[in-house]
């Protein structure tokens, strides 16, 4: 499991600026990009680009959006970054496309961090040269949607875009996990202890296994959620034991996938608490995957 979407190194000259950085909490994600720290660059007579052309509005939150352009002749790769953000993204340039032989073209698929607010957003892209040199930047208008939560008073959620099936793990202060297997946090009775018929519904509770045996959700996504549910002697409210979470996110196959881009997020009532991001690779799928089975994603703590 690598953190962050992974990265290319691209050799586009060193004033690209670009660095090791993840670009962890940057407002504009790309997929199988290398970050670049600061505001976006200004022209230095580089190559132009032909066009740019993308989705009208994307999901805030998720990270499945195409924009797709064609550069001119010369160019080797691109910069993409949104207007007034700073930390911009270089991808390589591929294959001209069929209708336009001998021009480049730069695809990327990107999503809006939780933190950008809902509403329009311009996207910037300038083709560079071999020697690094950036042309004049053109732009994409895109409307971010505010992405639903889960209503609950404790959300955890796994989204990705991939054939992948993926697994979330959540493991609460008192040892209950949730997963695909055990979905739910609450624990068995001791022995001899009298059996609550309603504990079950006290717990964190997975509401649906994303990708199962392959088979793709649109979009891809689990949560564990602690919150009021009806019971037969009427509303019974969640038990969020106070201590320290864990949450781990398990490959059980990638599927027709190479690897599979990752965001984790936990929501209190609706406010983000705590958000990581990864990337699950071959190596994750091996092993079992039963309890405690993934890589630790992030851990949190409850008061």
């Amino acid at each position: 499991m690598r953190v962050f979407f992974g990265l290319i190194l691209i050799g586009l000259g060193g004033c690209n600026a670009a660095t090791n950085e993840l670009g962890y909490g940057n407002a504009l994600v790309i997929a199988n990009a290398q970050f670049r720290p600061g505001g976006f660059p200004a022209p230095t007579d580089g190559p132009g680009t032909v066009q740019v052309a993308g989705a009208a509005s994307t999901t805030i939150g998720t990270f499945r959006t195409r924009l797709h352009a064609v550069l001119a002749p010369d160019a080797q790769g691109a910069i993409i970054g949104l207007q007034g953000a700073d930390g911009a993204w270089i991808i390589a340039a591929g294959q001209p496309d069929f209708d336009t032989p001998g021009q480049p073209s730069a695809t990327a698929t990107y999503g809006f961090d939780p933190s950008v607010l809902a509403g329009p957003q311009t996207i910037l892209l300038a083709a560079t040269d071999a020697a690094g040199r950036i042309g004049v930047a053109s732009s994409l208008d895109v409307v971010a949607g505010a992405a639903p939560v889960p209503e609950g008073d404790l959300v955890v959620g796994l989204a990705w875009e991939s054939t992948a099936d993926l697994d979330l793990h959540v493991l609460d202060p008192l040892g209950g996990e949730a997963w695909s297997d055990k979905p739910n946090t609450s624990l068995a009775p001791q022995p001899g202890m009298p059996v609550d018929p309603s504990a079950y519904l006290t717990g964190g509770i997975l509401d649906h296994d994303g990708n199962a045996n392959c088979h793709l959700d649109n979009p891809a996504n689990e949560h564990v959620i602690w919150k009021t549910r009806p019971g037969a002697n009427g509303d019974v409210a969640p038990v969020i034991p106070a201590g320290t979470y864990t949450v781990r996110v398990d490959a059980r196959s990638l599927c027709k996938d190479a690897a599979a881009a990752w965001y984790v997020e936990v929501y209190g009532r609706g406010v983000l608490l705590a958000a990581a991001r990864g990337e699950a690779t071959p190596e994750d799928v091996r092993g079992d995957h039963r309890a405690g089975a993934g890589v630790t994603a992030l851990t949190f703590t409850r008061p």
